[in-house]
């Protein structure tokens, strides 16, 4: 029988295990058993996973084990198939043993890591190992030094860069690809790195960087594949520490310019012919253009650029822009003579000229040369090429969603060209201008179908302008007359899928002659309906989808065919499973409320078939075919996401039902099948949609129907481990105050609610967010059901208190539990305040309501909001109404704090109110202008200043300056906190309860009544604080007048005294107002 290289691998392992006395020998197996255990490597998973685990499970432990496999990866002697198990094996122990335990996680300080004898004789041979392997076992060796690095320089490993400069001091190339490739990983590690990782790169780099040089320099001269794949190394190097710091001490002005002559070199150099690119030379060019299309967008780039780098980007601009586009422009010709170009080359080499465009410098360079640059690359690019015909005949559905974004594609010069040509358009002067007699050109005469469809492809590129500038707008419908209609019976459906494309572009242009828009809004129609291509189908759909958002008449012409459209567009849907399409309905039914009303149940059933279908299909799995490709997973991935946007349009056809009486009744028992199919059928992946749909079916009524899924959210509960209570809250909020007796008649409902808070605020796993959100459920209930629940009441505030004695990293889940607390009190204070007497604060002997007083009196400036600051007032104001016989020591022992406490929580709910005005305002308004595009376009001598963007690249360098510490402050304290949806009775507009009346009617009988203590309480008052008081007594009495003493008298419950008196002494006068 043939042996494994696994099992191979273990009989050499065998072999050179260091077998030494003393070392480890509890944790060694028995020579017997590991024998046996290599063996077994031939076998089964699920065999040798039970027979021989132990072995495999503590080898690893052993001391001298991991330099044990880093040896049998140098042994030449042995099988290449065994040094790469060895490799292999190297890189996992070091990937996850490597690095020190985290003392401050709790169990960490146990967990296993590689002992500090064998890491430090891998950090001696780690760089020698790397030169010294092949390249298929570089490719393990490097992973495994990138994480040495990660976790030890300079502090353990600071001999490393000496190491690799060891090996670049030699004459010998085969050397220095190992040592290029240890250095490639040592700044890849730190690529991304802020402040302190930047500056280890930016010093050790200034040491390489002429030793670097000098070898690329020497290397461009000669053409041997391994001097390609050195270059190509360097040029990664270069790369990876420019990418996203420059330190200009790092790197003189003099050492710019030969290193920028070598980028030039290397993209000016045609020696070599292959049209493989993937082959070296092409990649070496790649990397070249990649790096000088950095160096410049990210530093050299006036007006762009952050002030830092705004000297050396003036200087780089006018010393290498002339070198830079003239070895770019090399390469265009290139393209132009019909010679191979590797696209990733030539899409940066298009993005460069964009980032070019800007600059009057670099633009009297490129300018001579853009109309022929337009005519030979760009329309080229442009047109309907092989490889596009080739997709739409062998793969349509990929190529409608390929086809259907023109610009951000990676790699793709068709995209860059797009997004260049329609920069230049608009940045420069004359370019619209001048190649606009071209296009018309091409189209008046008889060119090919490929040239006219190009031609339509570079309108669609510049519409916005053609749209805006009144030298070509009043021409537009004259030319979708003329050129682009009749291209909607073109015998080339890639013709006809282009002049969809085009009028959907053009779909804001003003029609003078209404029957003219009407005959392009029905072509378009009958397009989606009749056209025999699946893409012409398809984007005929996105096309209709935008002259409906743009054209008021486009609303008449389709209504008559309202319903078959969307049942048409579904099928579509189905066919191609193109997600925009899920957009495109969602805008018609968004657009035409009132028709869908009548067909809104048929729809949602074929929403619900489509959903069904995607569902099924991902379920059936993948062709073998698709699974060998790897298409398998990205398959899935996408079909969930239309599918979950078709929940998404199901959801907007309820919020348009709501509007409509009856018809969300209509659309429950479809949706809730819907809801309960993806329940009962575990589709975890759509949890959160269903739940959006739950609560959407429940927000004004809940039915019987909706209580029956009710019953099953518990199950869901469990079966996800609380991971989905998040996305459940809304419809759980929902449940418990839309309809409150249905809730509190079933004991179960509550218990089920009850029973879900506490497993996830009492787990140490959950996360904090989902604590959070059931913190907040908890004060829902005490705040809404006051006397309906007194049975879970306690447990409600035990649950919250616990969760304060265990470590919480945000402050939001503190005072979330603290607002648990405080609702507990105002549920049944003459309850709650005596159990926190009695019993003691875990680990301490002080009373429970004493450490939670001095929590929450510490922590109210963290009470954020209008519904927790109004909460904490409250909470607050019963504390002081209490009578003194009833009044804890605890709470007498602060007296001097609650005023003060009080007043911080006033100017915040002053600034809240604010804020909600002003957000209230703001959202009336809807001022929308339109941007002159005239006015943007630059003469040849005017530069582009982008002072937003300069103003960004200042804020994330100073960002990498600042220490990764959490923030000191909230600049949004006073917006809605994210839990200010979920509402209580408290916060309904009709609840009379006002806290400022509050406040002021227990301080003026307190004033009456209990002097004393009123005295204790104001008796500390800065007057300062005395003045803010005055201002609070001003805002309550303003609250009283502007309310009848009817509403007043009925204020929730919550009321403490009915009686408001007349005068109150806060330094006043005697007629009571404040002075």
């Amino acid at each position: 029988m043939l042996v494994s290289a696994d099992a191979k691998f273990s009989l050499v392992l065998m072999r050179w295990s260091p077998i030494q006395e003393g070392r480890e020998q509890e944790n060694r197996p028995p020579a017997a058993e590991l024998e046996s255990t290599v063996h077994r490597r031939n076998l089964p998973k699920w065999y040798h996973r039970g027979q021989s685990g132990w072995a495999w499970a503590h080898m690893h432990k052993i001391i001298g084990f991991v330099p044990t496999l880093l040896n049998i990866v140098l042994e030449n002697s042995l099988d290449v198939s065994i040094r790469q198990a060895a490799s292999l094996y190297l890189k996992n122990n070091i990937s996850e043993w490597w690095q020190d335990p985290d003392p401050d996680r709790p169990g960490e300080s146990e967990t296993f890591n590689i002992h500090e004898q064998d890491r430090q004789a891998i950090r001696n041979a780690i760089v020698a190992a790397v030169v010294a392997s092949p390249f298929p076992l570089q490719s393990q060796l490097k992973v495994a030094l990138s994480k040495i690095i990660k976790h030890d320089f300079p502090s353990r490993f600071p001999e490393f860069p000496d190491q690799v400069k060891h090996y670049l001091s030699t004459s010998d190339q085969n050397q220095w690809h190992g040592a290029l490739v240890s250095f490639y990983s040592f700044v890849k590690v730190f690529e991304y790195k802020k402040s302190d990782g930047k500056h280890k790169v930016a010093s050790i780099m200034k040491e390489f960087l002429p030793t670097l040089h000098a070898a690329i320099a020497n290397l461009v001269t000669t053409k041997t594949e391994e001097s390609l794949m050195l270059q190509l190394l360097i040029l990664k190097i270069f790369f990876a520490f420019v990418n996203f710091h420059f330190p200009l001490d790092a790197m003189e002005r003099e050492a710019v310019g030969p290193w920028n002559d070598v980028f030039c070199t290397i993209i000016s150099d045609f020696s070599v012919q292959t049209s493989d690119p993937t082959h070296p030379f092409w990649k070496a060019k790649k990397w070249s253009v990649r790096i000088l299309l950095r160096l410049f967008t990210r530093y050299g780039s006036p007006g762009v650029v952050s002030k830092k780098h705004q000297p050396f980007a003036e200087w780089y601009l006018k010393s290498f822009s002339t070198a830079n586009l003239n070895a770019m422009l090399g390469i265009c010709e290139l393209y132009r003579r019909k010679s191979f170009v590797s696209k990733p080359v030539l899409s940066q080499i298009l993005e460069y000229f964009s980032a070019a465009l800007g600059h009057s410098f670099a633009w009297k360079i490129l300018r001579n040369d853009f109309l022929l640059l337009v005519r030979e690359v760009i329309f080229p690019l442009l047109s309907h090429s092989e490889e596009d015909a080739e997709l739409w005949q062998d793969e349509p559905i990929e190529y409608i969603r390929y086809a259907a974004s023109d610009w951000g594609r990676p790699s793709d010069p068709s995209s860059s060209a797009f997004s260049l040509l329609a920069e230049a358009c608009l940045k420069r002067r004359g370019v619209l201008n001048n190649i606009m007699p071209f296009c018309m050109h091409i189209l008046t005469s008889d060119s090919s179908p490929s040239e006219k469809d190009a031609v339509l492809h570079m309108y669609g590129a510049i519409a916005e302008l053609l749209l805006k500038k009144e030298a070509y707008k009043t021409h537009l419908e004259p030319f979708l007359v003329n050129h682009v209609l009749p291209t909607l019976h073109a015998q080339e459906g890639y013709r006809r899928a282009r002049a969809c494309w085009l009028i959907g572009r053009l779909a804001d242009a003003k029609f003078n002659d209404q029957n003219i828009l009407v005959q392009v809004v029905d072509e378009i129609r009958k397009a989606v309906f009749m056209d025999p291509e699946l893409p012409v189908r398809a984007f005929a759909a996105l096309c209709l989808s935008e002259l409906i958002r743009s054209q008021e008449q486009a609303h008449k012409v389709l209504s008559p065919h309202l319903r078959d459209l969307i049942l048409q567009l579904l099928k579509l849907l189905r066919e191609t499973e193109f997600d925009d399409l899920n957009q495109v309905i969602e805008r018609i039914m968004l657009s035409f409320e009132k028709e869908i009303v009548p067909i809104a149940a048929e729809l949602m059933q074929n929403l619900c078939l489509t959903f069904m279908q995607l569902v099924q299909t991902g379920e059936n799995g993948f062709s073998e075919k698709a699974d060998e490709r790897g298409d398998a997973e990205d398959a899935f991935e996408y079909r969930s996401m239309v599918a979950t946007s078709i929940l998404d349009n199901m959801e907007s056809m309820l919020q348009i039902a709501e509007e409509h009486e009856g018809l969300v009744a209509q659309l429950e028992p479809i949706v809730a099948q819907q809801i309960q199919t993806i329940f009962e059928r575990d589709l975890s992946m759509f949890y959160e949609e269903a739940l959006n749909l739950l609560s959407c079916l429940t927000t004004a009524k809940v039915s019987p129907l909706m209580w029956q899924i009710f019953d099953q959210l518990y199950g869901i509960f469990q079966k996800d481990s609380g991971d989905c209570f998040s996305e459940m809250m809304p419809c759980l909020h929902n449940f418990i105050t839309v309809d409150r007796p249905a809730f509190i008649s079933d004991p179960k409902r509550v218990e089920t609610v009850a029973t879900m808070c506490s497993q996830i605020i009492q787990s140490d796993e959950q996360d904090e967010t989902i604590q959070l959100h059931a913190a907040k459920l908890l004060e829902v209930l005490l705040l809404d059901y006051r006397g309906q629940i007194n049975q879970y009441a306690p447990k409600f505030i035990e649950f919250a208190l616990t969760r304060l004695t265990r470590p919480i990293t945000t402050s939001e889940l503190r005072v979330m539990c603290m607002q648990v607390v405080v609702a507990g009190l105002l549920y049944a204070p003459s309850d709650v305040l005596p159990v926190m007497v009695e019993h003691q604060w875990p680990g301490t002997s002080v009373p429970v309501l004493v450490e939670f007083l001095k929590l929450w009196l510490q922590d109210t400036d963290v009470f954020l909001g209008l519904h927790d600051r109004r909460v904490c007032v409250l909470g607050l104001c019963l504390l002081l109404s209490l009578p003194a016989d009833q009044r804890p020591q605890a709470v007498e022992a602060l007296a001097k704090d609650y005023l003060p406490t009080l007043l911080v929580l006033f100017d915040g709910l002053k600034r809240a109110y604010a804020t909600k005005a002003k957000n209230q305002a703001e959202s009336d308004e809807s001022d929308e202008e339109d941007e002159d595009l005239e006015d943007k376009a630059l003469g040849s001598d005017e530069d582009e200043v982008d002072e937003e963007g300069a103003s960004y690249m200042e804020m994330l360098e100073a960002a990498e300056e600042e220490d990764d510490s959490s923030d000191t402050g909230d600049d949004d304290d006073d917006e809605e906190t994210i839990l200010e949806a979920f509402e209580t009775e408290l916060d309904k507009p009709e609840c009379d309860m006002d806290e400022y009346v509050t406040f002021y009617r227990i301080m003026t009988d307190l004033e009456r009544t209990d002097p004393s203590w009123y005295g204790q309480l104001i008796g500390s008052l800065t007057s300062e604080q005395q003045t803010e008081l005055k201002e609070v007594v001003s805002m309550a009495l303003k609250c009283i007048q502007q309310k009848e003493s009817k509403m007043i008298e009925q204020a929730g419950g919550y009321v403490f005294h009915p009686t408001i008196p007349s005068s109150f002494d806060f330094g006043a006068n005697s007629n009571g107002q404040p002075q």
